[in-house]
C-alpha cells in the first residue's frame, strides 16, 4: 500500500504524467501552478497571474484539508526578473502581515514551457 495520496479538483484534466498535488503522511507538495483560471483564461500582467496561481494552489490546499496559513514554503519561477516587484505585491496579500508567519521562498528566472506564463508556484504545504 503506498503513503502517497494524490490530490485533484474535480472535474480537473486526468491522464496527465504528474499529479496536481501528493499528499505524504502530512505534508502536501503542490505541482507548479499558473496564471490560468478554471476558464482556461491567462491574464496578461504578472500580479494578476500570480494572484491566481496562488488561488490554484489555495483550493489544492483546501481539498487536502488545509488552508493558505499551513504553507511551509513557495517556490516561484518567474519569466523576467523585471516582473520581480509585481510578483511580490500580489503574493504579498495571501502572505504577507504582521498576524502572519510567511512561509519560506525562493525565486529564480527561469523560462516557462509556454510563454504566456509569467510566473509559476510551487508549494510544501504541513498538515
Amino acid at each position: 500500500m503506498s503513503k502517497k495520496e494524490k490530490i485533484t479538483l474535480p472535474g480537473a484534466e486526468s491522464g496527465l504524467c504528474y499529479s496536481p498535488a501528493i499528499r505524504y503522511g502530512d505534508v502536501l507538495y503542490v505541482a507548479g501552478q499558473v496564471g490560468m483560471d478554471e476558464q482556461g483564461r491567462v491574464p496578461s500582467d504578472i500580479q494578476s497571474q500570480t494572484a491566481v496561481a496562488i488561488e490554484n494552489a489555495k483550493k489544492l490546499i483546501e481539498a487536502a484539508g488545509g488552508s493558505l496559513d499551513d504553507v511551509l514554503m513557495c517556490r516561484c519561477f518567474l519569466q523576467k526578473k523585471e516582473d520581480f516587484a509585481g510578483m511580490n505585491e500580489a503574493y504579498a496579500k495571501f502572505f504577507g502581515g504582521a498576524h502572519n508567519v510567511a512561509p519560506a521562498r525562493y525565486t529564480v528566472i527561469a523560462p516557462p514551457v509556454d510563454d504566456v506564463y509569467l510566473v509559476e508556484i510551487a508549494m510544501i504545504v504541513g498538515l
